[in-house]
């Protein structure tokens, strides 16, 4: 029989997937509309230079693990006065992030944008503008993590994809607003609306915090050793992050000296896209996060086992949902989300999808590594890996020159980093079992999703893949996958609970 917290981790999940699903669509259509309003080269240098400042926000990633895993852990324990404590200690130290993330960024990183960005001719001072509205809201974002991570902690699901949704459509509003007010100023003026977004929704943490949990409190005492224990976990974390981070913006600094602005436009969709989807299979991972830490600090392995062997086969066979169709129809579902298709997009689209669920695996799998608080050998081994993934991309280009062949070599790369970080965790949780991990949790829905993606292409080959094309192709893969999930990737006890519950809702008709 599922148990109370199966329970509440399906139904978070039930209202994170529906935030998702209403804000994938949002995404994609205001990420179509700045393209078409800012234009190819404008929207290139709007994503360049945002990577740019977020490269100098990795310490904020670091503590955002940190103090999601610290508070997590907290409520497993059941301290009430060690959770305000730590949270509380979490506010002081994103606090002091922020003053060195604003040091690095307005010294290292406007040096950059100022000497070294490749930017068409009078648009340095927009690029600029740009710049300094994406440091501050990085910083607000830095400071606004401890409140974020109190609610996920709480399990206070509903609330979170609430204001998720309201971001979504704070941003729909400032594209929509921009067909109005465009100018030779466009750029500048987006950037300050979505500054304006990214105050709105921390505000929206805050208040709800303040409102609903008395531990979510500053302290003028914070107890020095959570501190240190938080900024021991952040310090080797911060390395990982930095090498992440690295690695991403370092291949769209690549992109930009071999391929200008203009390549840059179609590695900026790519990102929209894939972390767009990204972002629909983590709704899965968010809702199993506090719970895979809490029964570790219970001590409860058999579940925390568990526990991750579903997180990562239910966020593949998820995440499946929509790789697989826009896989297939990658260059119609372009066709008609843009007016002007950058060269290279649908290519590294593709291959980006792909190794998004490779960056998903691994993410679970550093959920079981965190919660033992032991991060130095994951931090220290795929944190290089991450950077060795940019010397082999910088070769691949300037031996072949194909802009595709970055995008291959971290796809070979993210799942390589997965099974080491697998091996990391097994040595730290001894009751961690890779072989089932992997069976159930990885090979199982990778087979299914193979098997989809092949007979939808087979059974839609010839058909024009126009709006009722595509439409009809999701239906396809979608029954395909589903008649799989049930028949391979559910277990006997979840099937027969289905069915009561199946059984129930028709006796009350």
């Amino acid at each position: 029989m599922p148990t109370e917290n199966d329970k509440r981790i399906a139904r978070n999940t039930i209202y994170l997937y529906g935030r998702m699903l209403l804000t994938i669509f949002i995404s994609l259509y205001t990420s179509r509309v700045v393209l078409d309003v800012l234009g190819v080269a404008d929207y290139g240098i709007y994503s360049v230079v945002g990577g740019i400042a977020m490269i100098f926000g990795f310490i904020n990633g670091a503590m955002s693990g940190a103090t999601s895993r610290f508070l997590s852990y907290e409520i497993g324990a059941g301290g009430h006065l060690k959770l305000r404590q730590t949270f509380s200690a979490a506010l002081s130290v994103h606090s002091i992030i922020g003053l060195i993330f604003l040091v690095l960024a307005e010294t290292v990183g406007l040096w950059y944008v100022e000497t070294k960005l490749v930017v068409a001719p009078g648009r340095l001072d927009a690029a600029l503008w740009t710049y300094q509205f994406a440091v501050i809201g990085v910083l607000v974002q830095i400071l606004q993590i401890p409140f974020m991570a109190f609610i996920i902690a709480r399990e206070r699901m509903g609330y979170y994809a609430l204001v998720a949704f309201i971001n979504v459509i704070l941003k729909l509003g400032v594209v929509l607003l921009l067909l109005y007010v465009a100018t030779a100023d466009t750029l500048k003026i987006y950037a300050g609306l979505m500054f304006g977004v990214t105050v709105i929704v921390a505000l929206m943490y805050l208040v709800y915090c303040r409102l609903n949990f008395a531990e979510a409190r500053w302290g003028r005492r914070n107890d020095l050793r959570i501190i240190r224990s938080m900024v021991r976990f952040c310090s080797w974390n911060i390395y990982s992050n930095l090498c992440f981070t690295a690695r991403f913006q370092g291949m769209q600094l690549i992109i930009n000296k071999f391929g200008g602005a203009v390549l840059n436009a179609a590695g900026g969709l790519t990102i929209t896209i894939s972390a767009t989807i990204n972002g629909f299979a983590t709704t899965v991972i968010t809702a199993f996060r506090p719970q895979i830490v809490q029964q570790y600090a219970k001590s409860d392995f058999p579940y925390m086992n568990k526990l991750l062997v579903n997180c990562a086969r239910f966020s593949l066979l998820l995440i499946g949902l929509l790789v697989v169709p826009i896989v297939i129809g990658m260059d119609s579902l372009l066709s008609i989300w843009l007016k002007e298709v950058p060269e290279y997009t649908a290519v590294f689209c593709r291959v980006a999808l792909m190794a998004v669920c490779g960056e998903l695996l691994n993410d679970i799998i550093s959920i079981g590594i965190h919660a033992t608080g032991k991060v130095v050998r994951l931090s220290l081994v795929s944190g290089t890996l991450y950077l060795v993934e940019l010397p082999l991309m910088w070769l691949m280009l300037k031996i072949w020159g194909n802009p595709t062949l970055l995008y291959v070599t971290h796809l070979v790369m993210i799942f390589f980093i997965s099974a080491v970080d697998s091996m990391i965790l097994k040595s730290q949780v001894a009751q961690f079992s890779l072989r089932r991990f992997w069976l159930r949790g990885v090979v199982t829905p990778g087979a299914i999703l193979g098997v989809t993606l092949v007979l939808t292409w087979y059974f839609t080959s010839g058909w024009t893949l126009d709006i009722a094309g595509l439409l009809g192709m999701g239906i396809i893969s979608t029954l395909l996958l589903g008649i799989q999930t049930w028949l391979f990737a559910i277990d006997s006890e979840m099937r027969a609970s289905f069915k009561r519950r199946l059984l129930k809702l028709f006796r009350r008709q």
